[in-house]
């Protein structure tokens, strides 16, 4: 069976006639008992409050609630401020901005907690990505880091990405029998997430298309002209058809975000016991675990830090990738377990890992001191190690693999995506797929 997650970007705080969207889609499909996430933009909460818009705002409290950043496409944008080599400045000026996104969120909304952080536009920035982790949230939908075949969710910088491969602004201009398609489609995923921009039904033009393109326009506004009437209507006429055909349809689940949670979030841990079968696995193909666990290559790394230092279990909690791309020996290097034990020390919890460990004297990179501590702790007194690669592959990923922001969506020209891509595709260490699952994607 295929879980369907509705998902809506409510974002336009441009447009006053666009609330008028978020009650025409909204209401449809919640009254036909289907869970529903707003995923709001802080600046589309406070003018909802200024246009006079209760209706608009409760209707939103009756669905789940998800934060969608404090201004979306003001520049700078969260792509274009955290793409600094600095990363703790970047992420001191994320949280500024998204701690101050979530408080008017909840003021406003009257909600204590919201299901989902999702990013706006093309802005999923890597620093993003753990901040929204160390701000509590578990799930970050519309990611690139994603099973774009199935669409099982994929943990990355220790929050679920999932993927978005359809929305409903075609509705306006769909079919019948092009709902009936898209409903094929959704059913041959495990889960498919679908979004809306609910200005979408109303208006013709993306708000931050006309004000926001590559520079900011604080001035007055530039306003979308309405969608003619006949439109409008195609639009419901089509949302009506969808809504009572995935109802009958036995092969999609519609689900939230808390459902996800529920699904997917447990506590993890790694036994010393298990290291043969870990050991075996990454000697086949050196990438994350599904069985016995769901394991990224930094949970195991810590893992084998944790059993060299006498610890028998280790308890994963959150995981970094690199700031910079990590050493690999040229040559064969031999270590000793003394010399392991030794310097499974200088691996942190809590930050990036190190791109380089030095034991006995000997430099080794990551991935060697991991294939190096697996010997060991399956039992060898030396272990000798081969030159071999560093990163996964990242084919399954090809949207990670070729992710390239710059000249993308709205951003400035002054945007040069000089570390944001590359610093994404050394986090790769943090991915994981959801336990007893496939272990590739394609």
């Amino acid at each position: 069976m295929a879980d369907l997650i509705l998902s809506f970007a409510t974002e336009d705080y441009v447009n006053p006639h666009a609330a008028d969207g978020i009650i025409r889609a909204s209401k449809m499909i919640r009254e036909a008992g289907f869970t529903l996430c707003h995923n709001v933009v802080a600046r589309l909460v406070e003018a909802l409050v200024k246009w006079g818009r209760q209706d608009c705002i409760d209707e939103i409290k009756q669905c789940e609630i998800a934060t969608h950043s404090l201004t979306h496409s003001h520049h700078p944008t969260i792509n274009e401020y955290t793409d600094i080599d600095d990363f703790d400045l970047a992420m001191r000026l994320f949280r500024k901005e998204e701690d101050e996104a979530v408080e008017i969120i909840q003021r406003i909304l009257g909600t204590e907690s919201l299901v989902a952080a999702n990013p706006p536009g093309a802005s999923v920035s890597y620093v993003a990505q753990y901040g929204y982790a160390d701000m509590g949230f578990k799930v970050y939908p519309a990611a690139y880091t994603i099973d774009c075949v199935k669409g099982r969710p994929v943990s990355f910088c220790n929050l679920l990405n999932l993927h978005c491969p359809y929305d409903l602004d075609n509705f306006i201009n769909f079919t019948k029998e092009d709902v009936l398609e898209l409903i094929e489609k959704i059913a041959e995923k495990d889960i498919c997430m679908i979004t809306h921009h609910p200005a979408k039904n109303t208006i013709v033009s993306y708000w931050d298309r006309q004000n926001y393109y590559k520079e900011n326009n604080d001035g007055e506004w530039i306003l979308s002209d309405m969608l003619p009437e006949e439109k409008i209507k195609n639009f419901e006429e089509n949302l009506r058809f969808f809504l009572e055909k995935i109802k009958e349809d036995e092969r999609i689940n519609v689900i939230g975000f808390a459902d996800i949670i529920k699904r997917y979030v447990h506590p993890r841990s790694v036994k010393r016991e298990q290291i043969p079968e870990i050991k075996k696995a990454l000697s086949e193909d050196f990438f994350p675990l599904t069985v016995p666990e769901s394991l990224c290559l930094s949970d195991i790394l810590l893992a084998c830090r944790d059993f060299l230092l006498g610890k028998e279990e280790h308890e994963c909690e959150k995981v970094y990738g690199f700031l910079e791309v990590p050493y690999t020996i040229p040559h064969p290097v031999r270590v000793t377990a003394a010399e392991m034990r030794e310097s499974a020390t200088q691996i942190p919890d809590g930050r990036f890992l190190p791109t380089e460990i030095i034991v006995g004297g000997k430099k080794l990179g990551p991935a060697d001191w991991l294939r190096a501590a697996l010997i060991i702790l399956s039992g060898e007194e030396v272990a000798n190690v081969v030159p071999d690669k560093w990163q996964i592959d990242l084919n399954e990923f090809p949207m990670l693999r070729n992710q390239r922001l710059v000249g993308w969506w709205i951003h400035s020209d002054s945007f040069k995506d000089e570390y944001i891509s590359n610093r994404a595709r050394l986090q790769s260490w943090t991915i994981r797929l959801p336990r007893g699952t496939n272990r590739k994607i394609f």
